[in-house]
């Protein structure tokens, strides 16, 4: 493997040249660097990150902490991420803490050791206090944590839409599904914008949580259809997810699908699997989620301001899981 003294000996240059090539190049003239390029490439040399990181004090490196890897929102937010990251001249470091608190700590660990520049979170764990230990900036993404830059959508305003899309369908019995799940995340807020829109029509929502959105199809029907049984009167359904929705109803038998038909259904988050199913949904912006939660974190790892929070806005995209219902309410 060539070293930086064989690659100063190909170009006939000093090893300081080349050191100097690599990290401040515009003190090296170009003649200098094209014959150090030129050498580089002639003995596959590769020079050492780590160690060009602890030289620069800093490694263009950014780490990325999700829960999860394989759900679609934490899927299309990593290749945003990704891409404004190449874009910004970094590189980006993936890690999955599968929703365990000691993993996710040990995830903030190992950046640390690799010389991130910072890191972007997804944690279900809202606790500020677990970054002062560390020394790199943090963004958090999709939820609020004290003392912690954090960017998210605008859950209450789209849990407020879904509630008026639904009883704009007649919806007088609806029902949220959703995860049960710690008071910090973003399904709470979801169903809190939900629940105080229908105050406004008179209407009081049913609401049935799952222990988890990924149960698979068949434990969320069972839970869902034991559910209708014991409550006929459900007129709506707001799923707090559209995996929730897509679960739910993916596969259904003739029977069940009739359900599906006869009563106004709403997702939230705008995945592509919404489209497939005709799904009204609320689309959250997750590609500029991505692009604004790494600018963010590059001015905090330059030293310049950044907002504490940012909110981006949601919007309702209809289609005919519920337009089909528009007019039927009660004039």
């Amino acid at each position: 493997m060539a070293t930086i003294v064989d690659v100063a000996e190909y170009a006939g240059v000093s090893v300081a040249t080349v050191s100097r090539m690599m990290n401040s190049p515009d003190v090296v003239s170009e003649k200098t660097k094209k014959k150090i390029h030129k050498a580089m490439q002639e003995l596959h040399y590769q020079p050492n990150a780590m160690a060009r990181a602890l030289q620069q004090k800093k490694s263009n490196i950014i780490g990325l902490v999700l829960p999860y890897i394989n759900y679609a929102f934490f899927s299309e937010l990593t290749d945003a991420v990704e891409e404004s990251c190449h874009e910004h001249g970094y590189k980006l470091m993936l890690c999955k803490s599968g929703e365990h608190q000691e993993r996710e700590q040990e995830m903030f660990s190992i950046l640390q050791a690799n010389k991130v520049d910072g890191i972007l979170v997804c944690s279900r764990f809202g606790e500020a206090d677990v970054f002062k230990n560390y020394e790199f900036p943090v963004v958090s993404i999709e939820r609020e944590i004290e003392g912690i830059t954090s960017i998210m959508a605008d859950d209450y305003a789209g849990g407020r839409m879904a509630a008026r899309e639904l009883t704009t369908c007649g919806s007088k019995h609806p029902l949220i599904i959703g995860s049960r799940v710690p008071e910090y995340l973003p399904g709470t807020d979801r169903i809190r914008g939900f629940e105080e829109e229908c105050a406004k029509a008179g209407v009081v929502p049913e609401i049935c949580l799952v222990e988890n959105i990924l149960m698979g199809k068949k434990a969320l029907k069972k839970v869902f259809f034991d559910y209708m049984e014991r409550n006929p009167e459900v007129d709506g359904i707001f799923c707090t997810s559209d995996m929730i929705a897509a679960q739910l109803f993916s596969g259904m038998s003739v029977h069940e699908t009739d359900l599906y038909r006869k009563i106004p259904v709403i997702g939230f988050d705008g995945f592509e699997i919404a489209e497939w199913m005709d799904l009204s949904t609320i689309s959250q912006p997750i590609q500029e989620m991505g692009e604004c939660a790494v600018e963010m974190l590059i001015k905090k790892i330059e030293g310049k301001i950044a907002p504490e929070k940012l909110t981006l806005p949601v919007k309702l995209i209809q289609r005919s899981s519920t337009e089909r219902f528009h007019g039927k309410q009660e004039k």
